[in-house]
């Protein structure tokens, strides 16, 4: 929270306050503090395959709807398996090869993919630590994994990941459960969820005499665990701050009050952010490490919607104390807010 409002010059607000009021506006500003419990379905699956020609392949059952899967994913395999990035192709949620998978809602795919991949990469350094003792001709015992290679301690004697795999398939000297690609699956249930949190300040400007909003700005701080790829979650944060300031400023649902008949039923009519209703966000990513999964993963793709509704609309409300207002329903649109004005008092001068 103090780095939140610090992001947000909340100290200096009183000042800007007075300027916006000597310009005939009506100045507000809002904090939020959120904790989300982020759960989904809890079983989650994956085959890892590391293939003979240099590629490794993740087939998993979570599908990316714009959250960079595809990035993400594969800086863990890079990370566990010490492969090129470029080596990793992603399959997901085909169902012609995923027996099982959970998609992707609720925070749940960076948290379990990272225990399943996890999983089955162990497994895969595992069985390609065996398969190389045979390869070098040396004890199990003593070969040593590093940077993608197996080596004979103590000697230059080494073997890549990917020479391993193609031993695994073309040796036929191998015993039978080291025979065939060099390939791991990773099954989980995990019922623990993740807890990611933070806070958000949101300040605005309101035309008293046309109840328009301006949101002037906005700043955020929120924890998700560790972060595997801060800009794609900086992104996420984004737009989910856009998702919620449409719903507490724009979206809403109207139907016609005697058939039920939607009439905000398409994009003419419904009303959603554009660039022009937004500002300049300042996001700030917190890792406080969450001991309900080996990365410490707590999720950072919903923590943007979460606040944004409160602090949209705290931050309203705030601008129009001068007329007495201390609620607004969403979505707070100008007439609205033009009607609450008419309701009220007079402004303080000053």
């Amino acid at each position: 929270m103090r780095a939140a409002l610090a992001h947000g010059q909340w100290d200096g607000f009183p000042q800007r306050r007075k300027e916006a009021r000597r310009r005939g506006r009506q100045r507000g500003i809002g904090v939020a503090n959120y904790v989300e419990f982020t759960t989904g379905a809890p079983r989650e699956w994956t085959r890892v395959t590391v293939k003979p020609e240099g590629r490794v392949e993740i087939a998993i059952g979570t599908l990316s709807s714009g959250q960079g899967h595809q990035t993400s994913f594969a800086q863990l395999v890079t990370d566990w398996l010490g492969v090129p990035f470029d080596s990793v192709d992603l399959i997901q949620g085909d169902t012609d090869v995923v027996p099982v998978g959970g998609g992707s809602h609720s925070g749940r795919s960076m948290r379990l993919a990272g225990i399943v991949i996890g999983k089955a990469s162990d497994l895969i350094l595992a069985k390609g630590k065996r398969i190389a003792a045979h390869v070098l001709e040396a004890a199990e015992h003593d070969i040593e994994i590093a940077a993608g290679s197996f080596t004979v301690k103590g000697t230059d004697r080494s073997v890549g990941l990917f020479e391993v795999a193609r031993a695994a398939v073309e040796r036929s000297d191998l015993p039978g459960e080291l025979a065939g690609p060099l390939a791991a699956e990773g099954d989980e249930t995990v019922a623990v969820g993740g807890f990611p949190y933070g806070c958000h300040v949101c300040e605005v400007e309101v035309d008293p005499e046309l109840g328009t909003i301006e949101i002037v700005g906005y700043a955020a701080v929120d924890d998700v665990g560790r972060a595997v790829n801060p800009r794609i979650l900086h992104g996420q944060s984004h737009g989910a701050i856009a998702q919620g300031v449409g719903q507490a400023l724009l979206e809403a649902s109207v139907y016609d009050r005697d058939s039920g008949q939607l009439l905000s039923g398409s994009f003419m009519d419904y009303a959603i952010p554009r660039a022009r209703d937004l500002t300049s966000f300042t996001t700030a990513i917190s890792e406080v490490l969450s001991p309900g999964n080996p990365l410490g993963v707590r999720a950072g793709g919903e923590g943007g919607t979460t606040p944004a509704l409160a602090v949209v609309v705290n931050a309203v409300v705030d601008a129009l104390k001068d007329f007495g207002v201390k609620h607004m329903e969403m979505p707070v649109t100008p007439e609205r807010v033009w009607r609450a004005i008419s309701r009220g008092k007079a402004p303080a001068q000053g």
